[in-house]
């Protein structure tokens, strides 16, 4: 009986050490590895993450969201081992701070009652910045491109087409988890998980020693530093507001300053159709603090709506027809 448990006790240590992937010596962030019983939609967005381990060596830490019990597939349509297996990736956010109707890919999005799952990722958007940038714009001494050479790559044929299809056409484009996603995305015939995700990264870095990549496309640049904590994980429940549909008749909705110190935030809203509009302010917690009705909106218009009332802090401005909605994060400072 002692040696099974202590067989357990070595499982449990290995599964651990496992879910700890990192490069040049960093340390993960670590989010809370909880539920949330509170369903999350409409005016009611996740929190801020509790992170309970802070990144060392890694200046940017955001946020990939996943959709629980839904395994990211391969290019045949099957779940996806290769790359690691795990729950697909519908998502990302600088924050972690989000409304989940906005999370959608490969076709994935959340519906009322899905649970969906935010994970921490530490990396250095500089590093991945200088590669995008030298695989899209370097060429080596034989005249071949570095889209050309990373053609060849395993896995990689397409490269810079696929770049190019996710709207990275240069490093300038590459300026969130989003774009770092996008990139590593394009390494791969496959849908991406968070598994996947260090799969990828792990594929990428592998080319720093290997004598074939050349300098010019970014081997010298190589490991790019990253740390995620895989059984590191925050869950929560998809509200049955989620579903609620965007407005058609919205153009161009704006909210700014933002963040704003002003006192007043004003909110631009261009209409294709003359529409009754309204604009609400709403804490994390779905309280409403503020409310304007904007009337009969024809073309363009501007409603400034007083902050003075407000703490510091992060809420959600809602534009709403009565039916309809499309929300924007607001920071008061």
């Amino acid at each position: 009986m002692k040696n099974f448990t202590l067989a357990l006790l070595a499982l449990a240590f290995a599964q651990t050490a496992m879910a700890q992937s990192v490069t040049c010596s960093a340390t993960a962030p670590s989010i809370e590895n909880t539920f949330h019983a509170t369903p999350i939609g409409g005016t009611i967005w996740t929190p801020a993450p509790n992170l309970t381990t802070a990144a060392v060596g890694l200046p940017n830490v955001q946020y990939v969201v996943t959709k629980w019990n839904t395994p990211a597939l391969d290019n045949a349509g099957n779940v996806d081992t290769t790359g690691g297996g795990g729950n697909v990736i519908i998502g990302a956010d600088a924050d972690g701070i989000f409304d989940p109707s906005t999370m959608s890919r490969y076709g994935i999005s959340l519906v009322a009652g899905d649970t969906f799952e935010v994970t921490a990722v530490g990396f250095n958007l500089t590093q991945v910045r200088t590669i995008v940038n030298k695989l899209l714009t370097g060429s080596t001494s034989t005249g071949a491109t570095c889209c050309q050479v990373i053609n060849l790559l395993p896995g990689a044929a397409g490269f810079c087409d696929s770049l190019a299809a996710a709207g990275i056409t240069s490093q300038n484009d590459v300026n969130s988890i989003v774009d770092v996603i996008a990139v590593f995305d394009a390494f791969s015939a496959r849908q991406l998980s968070v598994e996947g995700l260090i799969a990828s990264m792990a594929t990428v870095n592998a080319q720093g020693s290997s004598a074939l990549f050349p300098t010019e496309c970014g081997r010298n640049d190589l490991p790019i530093c990253y740390g995620i904590n895989s059984s590191s994980r925050t869950k929560y429940v998809a509200s049955t507001t989620i579903a609620v549909q965007r407005l058609s008749e919205v153009a161009n909705f704006m909210v700014f300053p933002n963040p704003t110190d002003k006192g007043f935030v004003n909110v631009v809203v261009e209409t294709s159709a003359t529409t009754d509009l309204s604009v609400r302010v709403y804490s994390l917690l779905g309280e409403m603090v503020a409310e304007n009705n904007m009337g009969q909106v024809t073309g363009q218009t501007t409603l400034t709506v007083s902050t003075n009332h407000l703490a510091a802090g992060l809420y959600i401005v809602e534009l709403t027809d009565g039916k309809s909605r499309q929300t924007q994060k607001l920071l008061v400072r």
